[in-house]
């Protein structure tokens, strides 16, 4: 049974609509909860390359793309959790929209 099966079956079988927002708006309160863990995990990451190379992250990624920066691995992870923390916060925005 695929997921939307389940959120279907989960329909159908409560009948108190109340019920249904609460229980949905319970999952859905877990997720940002868990977003907002990652968002600190790559918070944390992303200072200590601001740090470590002496570079704000808005600096670093126009300089990445502008191809100035070089190649170093660093430098990609660095980029790769910038775009990550966008992501998450896109996702977090949509659910406080939501839920609060």
């Amino acid at each position: 049974m695929n997921t939307l099966e389940k959120l279907e079956l989960l329909s159908e079988n409560c009948s108190d609509r109340t019920e249904l927002d609460r229980i949905i708006g319970q999952l859905l309160n877990i997720i940002l909860t868990r977003h907002r863990q990652k968002l600190t995990i790559y918070d944390q990451d992303i200072k200590k390359f601001e740090q470590t190379y002496q570079l704000d992250s808005n600096q670093f990624i126009q300089q990445f793309e502008a191809g100035i920066l070089g190649d170093e691995m660093d430098f990609f992870e660095w980029f790769s959790l910038c775009e990550l923390r966008q992501d998450i916060l896109v996702k977090i925005g949509k659910l406080e929209e939501i839920i609060l």
